[in-house]
């Protein structure tokens, strides 16, 4: 795997214990008025072993679940509320994992890739694991063609079963983004692919209010003239709509979430890597607006986002600002910090957890970190 350096800022870190005066449903207590990150005021920041980590999910308990890889094996690993690690796994037969949720039993379901290393030919297979709330193995599977196959995320479907998104098939000049249905147990229920050009990837993927599903990532060629990908399929994989649009040079999308007009608001990449892609797309698969921010700056695309409870969306990007907008897209204010760029998650009191550090197209990142801050101590620029 191609390696690339990142010049990290060292920070150290804070440490606090949700203490008895702490809220048990969010820790909403533990504060440290004297951290901050690049005159940023934090809460706190862990950081935890490990070589890459790709994305942090809340759990049930308030705590969370960070996803990656440590010496090229997948990685998990439990946090509780205030960032405190509760647990460590290492899976051997993985390499990567990209995405992972809890799944309604209390347990998680993380999803990747594998490739070995030893054997000449050895291409990626889709890597698929299903653990208990302790992250022990109850059951793992490869998936795969003779070429290259990996998953980018992964959802539990209303039925109790799990969907993968991500590519199929791709023989280094032709691929297609595909979805994938699996039992509860991890049988292979169906799999479908979509296509609107020689190469093709899903990227981020969710389950909507209606049960059906959105995924989003590129459609274009395989090294370049991207187009950003959005696709709206049936609970049974069967195409609604599939939209592929040339945004301000190449462009792709890398995560996704329901908009309150129910539409759907997707983040990445325009203007050829340098600059933050917004767009939403109504039910039907319109655009309703976008908005590619091209600044002097070169910020290499949004790599997550997830709505406001006070209106708008919260979005972390490659080079680490944390950006605020409105529900058209608008920048409210966008500050940057360190060591977190992959995942945003709001908590309940209206805080805000950044997690994960990469490189989005192959290449690790830095330490496996969590950082939280409260959004009213930051000013609008």
């Amino acid at each position: 795997m191609t390696k690339r350096i990142l010049f990290l800022l060292a920070i150290g870190s804070i440490f606090w214990s949700c203490g008895e005066e702490s809220e048990p449903e969010d820790c909403a207590g533990v504060t440290d008025v004297d951290a901050v990150i690049n005159g940023i005021p934090i809460k706190w920041i862990r950081t935890y072993d490990g070589d890459e980590s790709w994305c942090v999910q809340k759990t049930s308990d308030d705590g969370f679940i960070i996803s990656g890889a440590s010496n090229y094996s997948g990685l998990l690993i439990k946090t509780d509320c205030d960032g405190e690690k509760e647990w460590h796994q290492i899976y051997e037969n993985s390499t990567s994992l990209y995405g992972v949720r809890q799944t309604s039993d209390g347990g998680f379901i993380a999803t990747g890739y594998y490739e070995c290393d030893t054997l000449p030919g050895c291409y990626p297979d889709i890597y698929l694991l299903k653990t208990d709330g302790s992250g022990t193995i109850e059951w793992e599977i490869s998936d795969g063609t003779s070429n290259n196959d990996w998953a980018r995320d992964i959802v539990q479907t209303q039925d109790g079963n799990f969907v993968i998104t991500g590519t199929w098939n791709d023989d280094g000049w032709n691929s297609k983004a595909m979805l994938r249905k699996y039992s509860s147990s991890g049988n292979l229920m169906w799999g479908k692919t979509f296509s609107s050009s020689t190469a093709n990837e899903g990227n981020s993927l969710m389950e909507t209010s209606d049960g059906n599903l959105i995924f989003v990532g590129y459609s274009g060629e395989q090294h370049g003239a991207y187009k950003h990908f959005m696709v709206k399929a049936d609970p049974n994989g069967e195409q609604i709509w599939k939209k592929k649009t040339q945004s301000i040079g190449d462009a792709l999308l890398y995560a996704v979430c329901e908009a309150p007009s129910g539409g759907y608001v997707a983040a990445g990449f325009c203007n050829s890597w340098r600059s933050n892609l917004l767009v939403e797309r109504n039910a039907s698969g319109s655009i309703a607006w976008e908005d590619c921010f091209i600044d002097e700056s070169s910020h290499y695309g949004y790599y997550d986002i997830t709505p406001s409870s006070d209106g708008g969306y919260y979005l972390i990007d490659d080079i680490c600002y944390l950006t605020k907008v409105n529900a058209t897209g608008e920048i409210t204010y966008s500050v940057k910090l360190s060591h977190v760029n992959q995942s945003v998650i709001e908590c309940e009191n209206g805080d805000v957890v950044m997690g994960g550090y990469g490189f989005r197209e192959g290449n690790s990142g830095g330490p496996i970190s969590l950082l939280r801050l409260d959004p009213s101590d930051l000013s609008p620029n």
